[in-house]
């Protein structure tokens, strides 16, 4: 079951539900600003600047099984294309919908799984900053584009591509160089085809072999 949690990442959307806790068919309109905590690590490629800002404009209305809360949040993000590292900027709206459940309210039959999936209502408050957040970082691409075409940085020097059409490196391939020494050395410039001291059988000349054609001559 999940429940308001102490650190909340945006702590300053909680709202009051005293007024409608209880009373099914009441209605009320909620809006509010809030400057979103400096983050030492943002949770997404791109996500909203320090002293950056989320409108929140929904409504709480009371039902037989709890609270529910819907609405939209508004921000604007800022971070860089994750081809190019350009800066990027955007403007964002995500929807919340969410009810919020009376404990005693929840079936008996529901499995652990289903459990696990359940908003409960604690006391007398709506937090809505776990669903905005969860809802905002769920929005964000996870690899932003400047655009759909941007070719990106040299994977060798990190030139941007865009700047030069035509920029390429020489590859050479020196993933066999170790193997060169097991193939023996190249034949003496000047030698016709077999290496020097070779009979022509593809095998070296011994000292009996001279001493065999010396006595074959005599």
């Amino acid at each position: 079951m999940t429940t308001t949690e102490p650190n909340s990442p945006l702590p300053d959307l909680r709202f009051d539900a005293v007024d409608l806790i209880g009373r099914p068919g009441a209605h009320r309109d909620i809006s509010r600003t809030i400057a979103v905590p400096e983050s030492a690590e943002p949770p997404a490629a791109m996500w909203i600047s320090a002293g950056g800002s989320i409108d929140v404009i929904g409504a709480l209305e009371s039902v037989v099984e709890g609270v529910y809360a819907g609405g939209t949040a508004a921000t604007h993000l800022v971070g860089e294309c994750s081809r190019c590292l350009d800066p990027l900027e955007d403007d964002i709206e995500i929807r919340f919908d969410e009810l919020f459940t009376y404990p005693e309210k929840i079936p008996h039959e529901m499995s652990k799984e289903e459990r696990a999936e359940v908003v409960i209502l604690e006391g007398d408050t709506v937090d809505l900053g776990p669903l905005v957040y969860d809802a905002l970082v769920l929005a964000v691409p996870a690899a932003p584009l400047c655009r759909e075409d941007c070719e990106g940085l040299c994977g060798q020097c990190g030139a941007r591509l865009e700047d030069d059409p035509d920029h390429h490196h020489d590859v050479i391939d020196d993933r066999f160089a170790a193997l060169q020494g097991l193939f023996g050395t190249a034949p003496a410039e000047g030698a016709e085809g077999e290496g020097a001291g070779d009979d022509g059988t593809g095998r070296d000349r011994t000292e009996g072999d001279a001493a065999d054609e010396t006595a074959g001559e005599r």
